[in-house]
């Protein structure tokens, strides 16, 4: 009974499924929002901005799963996430190290 209300056995259903990375919808949409441009101007409800997010990044052939206020990913899905994610944040940073270097040197 104690397992029941602490949530451990829906977190063994949800893993035995195969979703073992999960996320609630504002957390998802607080680390990955800068894959989509434009993004929480458009969808400011999280739920939907998350679904987005997937959708573009991750395509329509992926298999993630939108609950009543998670996300759902399977491995892979959330290991492409991190990678775009990643080169995202590399480009950015490059972009302004490059322009702080052009504007020392003026």
């Amino acid at each position: 009974r104690q397992l029941r209300y602490s949530g451990m056995m829906e977190t063994i259903r949800i893993r035995k499924a195969g979703y073992p990375i999960r996320h609630t919808f504002q957390q998802f949409v607080d680390r990955y929002q800068y894959l989509v441009p434009q993004l929480t101007v458009n969808f400011p409800d999280a739920k939907q901005a998350s679904g987005v997010i997937c959708k573009r990044v991750l395509g329509d052939q992926s298999d993630y799963q939108v609950g009543l206020t998670k996300i759902f990913l399977k491995d892979q899905d959330d290991q492409k996430l991190e990678e775009v994610r990643e080169f995202q944040l590399t480009r950015r940073v490059i972009i302004i190290q490059k322009t702080f270097r052009m504007y020392r040197v003026k």
